[in-house]
């Protein structure tokens, strides 16, 4: 929960975050254009006494961009724009940790980007991507399919989707669409399986794990306590579909060197 929190902390943050494909080169990393480079960062080893870790940003173009003792593993997955299962590292990365304080170029705010080209710069980091069978999810019809094509009405306010720690909200969404939306929320590869064409326009909603989310929640008018427990209960409940466990494939990525220790300031 805290990996998530701290993810979706420097994800609010950053302007635009391109598909895995489109931030990620399969082949040999040039270094990035000024453009994409932080104006200034110095890199210290964490305080081995804290206990945690943060990112902090001003979220305006040109201010400071701070991470307090984060690990390396998720240096690389902030700045790969890549979850957590769907990396391959040396274990040493996940518990070896540093702060970082980064001045962020007048008139840009910060980016993926900015955070890949220093650790290419300072850790020379260098990667690749392939296609593996790891485990996951397959989204298969349940007993009876609840969700409905969209009709003809619904077909005219185009496409539209939305979500929260515990929603998944889309106007006419294609199924192999919904399975990206769960594979994010679960933080594991999710495949379609449900043979459903078309689209489909729902609300899928469920319980927090977190009260302070769920107070959150009781206070926007939302009747948590009749809420499925889990996104897998309500899959079925509300939509008629399941997710079953499976051996499937996934785009990964695979850290080929990072050093252990950054260069100098």
């Amino acid at each position: 929960m805290m990996r998530q929190a701290a993810l979706a902390s420097f994800a609010a943050v950053i302007v635009a975050v391109g598909a895995l494909s489109a931030s990620i080169s399969t082949a040999q990393q040039p270094q990035p254009a000024k453009s994409l480079q932080f104006e200034a960062a110095t890199i210290r080893p964490s305080d081995p006494k804290l206990e945690g870790f943060s990112s902090t940003s001003p979220g305006s173009p040109g201010g400071q961009f701070q991470l307090v003792n984060t690990p390396l593993k998720q240096w690389v997955e902030m700045g790969l724009s890549v979850r957590d299962s769907a990396l391959k590292a040396p274990s040493w990365i996940d518990t070896s940790r540093f702060d970082l304080d980064a001045r962020m170029p007048a008139g840009e705010p910060a980016t993926p980007e900015m955070l890949k080209a220093l650790l290419i710069e300072r850790f020379g980091l260098k990667w690749h991507e392939e296609t593996q069978t790891v485990s996951g999810y397959e989204l298969v019809p349940d007993k009876k399919v609840l969700a409905e094509p969209s009709s003809p009405q619904e077909l005219l306010k185009g496409h539209g989707s939305g979500s929260g720690p515990t929603l998944i909200q889309a106007t006419n969404m294609p199924m192999p669409e919904l399975a990206e939306a769960l594979a994010k929320a679960l933080g594991k590869p999710v495949v379609d399986a449900t043979r459903l064409s078309g689209v489909f326009s729902f609300r899928l909603m469920w319980r927090p794990d977190s009260d302070a989310v769920a107070a959150e929640q009781k206070q926007n008018g939302i009747d948590v306590d009749n809420l499925p427990d889990s996104v897998f209960t309500a899959l079925r409940e509300q939509l008629g579909l399941r997710l079953q466990s499976a051996q499937v494939p996934s785009k990964v990525i695979v850290v080929d060197n990072i050093n252990r220790q950054p260069t100098a300031n």
